[in-house]
């Protein structure tokens, strides 16, 4: 997602150099401006080397990542959710890992038990 904060990583990102895609049901302006190309959420998944999710939970956004979407993910993608757990199946998760689809993950520390797996970086909840 694009939102505010979603904004000032595109900001961060593009500092970097990198290539910015995105999908987010609002587009916006100014990352547009600053070189971001919006795509459908289906091109994202399929081209994005490093993929994050910064999205409220929603129903409509429940499982965003799950068994179903993994055959459209870029092999090797690395998985980073700084949003709620529930945009990720769990199931879904660990068969990506597994497989190697998804080489990697890191995430608020909401994932209790994953602790153990070599691929999984935690990191803790920053707000205020």
């Amino acid at each position: 997602g694009t939102g505010k904060i979603g904004q000032i990583l595109c900001n961060i990102i593009l500092g970097f150099g990198a290539k910015l895609i995105c999908y987010d049901v609002f587009q916006s302006e100014a990352v547009k401006k600053a070189g971001g190309t919006y795509m459908s959420q289906g091109e994202v998944f399929a081209q994005s080397d490093i993929l994050f999710l910064m999205m409220p939970l929603l129903p409509a956004t429940k499982h965003t990542i799950n068994e179903s979407m993994l055959p459209k993910l870029k092999k090797g993608v690395i998985l980073i959710n700084t949003s709620r757990g529930g945009l990720i199946d769990t199931k879904a998760l660990l068969k990506g890992l597994r497989s190697g689809i998804i080489s990697g993950v890191f995430f608020l520390k909401t994932y209790c038990g994953f602790w153990k797996h070599t691929k999984f970086v935690f990191f803790c909840h920053v707000s205020f």
